[in-house]
């Protein structure tokens, strides 16, 4: 199994921060690298430090970890990519991944000049990973495309360290989930219940014909006692008002994945809502009050709800959050992005992975 965690944000309008970026940066990818995880994925989007200068901080501070760099087609040609990846390999004797992204807001992607609709957006990713791909592995490039056209290119030079390079791509929507099949390493999504994600997610990707690896992106929230990790989790990520009405305005959401999960995690509120007033109408005042505290399972949707995630989260103690992950882990999925860790959590996070693929037989 290999496990990603995330780089820190650089500003945030809750908290501030003691340290100054490049320490948080730097020390975060130390600590991922102790705690012997194969990498760190580096978004991108308008409000944040550009993620290739990130990667190259975290080549310098680390030995091994590996940058999962997204890459939006709207912002930097494949071959330029490709560029940039052989440099990084040149520093630092390592490869990265590309996390290829088409951009959920169409408002940034306005601003930015980019008039491409969401099944177009897809198209040119497709052509984009099929030239990165190309490049990466030592292919020389002729192809008149819609978006990019090569006349006999070569990436050079070209470290042979190149070949490991893998190329991510979110699948949910059917024109993702194609680009997936045809230009992806693994493909990664932001995965429903397990017997959900199965039958709407895993199944009609192998029935469309993709052979690659999986991945998901999830938060973990573990522990030694079961109820010290639900109080966590809540703590850091409170329900609030404004959540809530973010939450509602993602149902309605062009991205498939935030659309479905905002549907998901509205249910599941109002689930837990009608177990409280039901506890209270059998006279258990002081069962409603817990209600909202107890789960049916491990996996949550509190978190999104709260707006500070983007991805489930499974909560619990080790046992209970293994055996969540390992449903997933015995359908084939190799690579765990995790939505964000704080260091004191990592020997959890990890007995909980231990735990995951002992339940797995893996």
């Amino acid at each position: 199994m290999h496990v990603y965690s995330v780089t820190p944000e650089s500003a945030s309008r809750q908290r501030e921060f003691e340290q100054d970026y490049l320490s948080r940066l730097r020390e975060t990818g130390a600590a991922c690298e102790r705690a012997g995880w194969s990498g760190i994925l580096v978004p991108h989007n308008l409000h944040e430090v550009d993620p290739w200068l990130i990667a190259g901080q975290l080549g310098a501070a680390t030995d091994t970890l590996v940058p999962l760099i997204a890459v939006q087609p709207s912002s930097l040609p494949p071959h330029t990519a490709a560029a940039m990846a052989a440099a990084y390999a040149t520093l630092y004797g390592r490869p990265l991944h590309f996390n290829l992204v088409a951009g959920a807001r169409d408002d940034e992607l306005r601003r930015t000049g980019d008039q491409l609709g969401h099944d177009e957006r897809y198209e040119r990713m497709r052509e984009y990973g099929l030239v990165l791909r190309a490049l990466l592995r030592g292919e020389e490039v002729d192809t008149e495309g819609r978006f990019y056209s090569y006349r006999k290119f070569r990436l050079e030079p070209r470290p042979e360290v190149l070949s490991r390079c893998k190329l991510f791509v979110a699948g949910s929507s059917p024109a993702s989930i194609g680009v997936a099949r045809d230009v992806a390493d693994v493909v990664v999504t932001h995965p429903a219940r397990y017997p959900e994600w199965e039958e709407t997610f895993l199944e009609p990707l192998l029935a469309g014909g993709y052979t690659g690896e999986l991945g998901i992106r999830i938060g973990i929230v573990a522990g030694s006692a079961r109820e010290d990790a639900w109080a966590t989790a809540r703590e850091r990520f409170p329900e609030t008002w404004q959540g809530r009405q973010e939450t509602l305005l993602k149902t309605v959401s062009q991205n498939s994945w935030s659309r479905r999960l905002a549907v998901e995690a509205v249910a599941e509120a109002a689930g837990a809502a009608e177990s409280a007033e039901s506890a209270e109408s059998a006279g258990a005042a002081e069962s409603a009050g817990a209600a909202g505290e107890k789960e049916p399972d491990a996996y949550w949707l509190g978190a999104f709800r709260s707006g500070h995630a983007s991805a489930p989260f499974l909560v619990g103690s080790h046992e209970d959050v293994g055996s969540r992950l390992a449903e997933y882990l015995r359908a084939g999925v190799g690579h765990v992005l995790l939505n964000g860790s704080y260091e004191d959590d990592h020997e959890d996070i990890n007995r909980a992975l231990l735990a995951a693929r002992r339940a797995a037989g893996s």
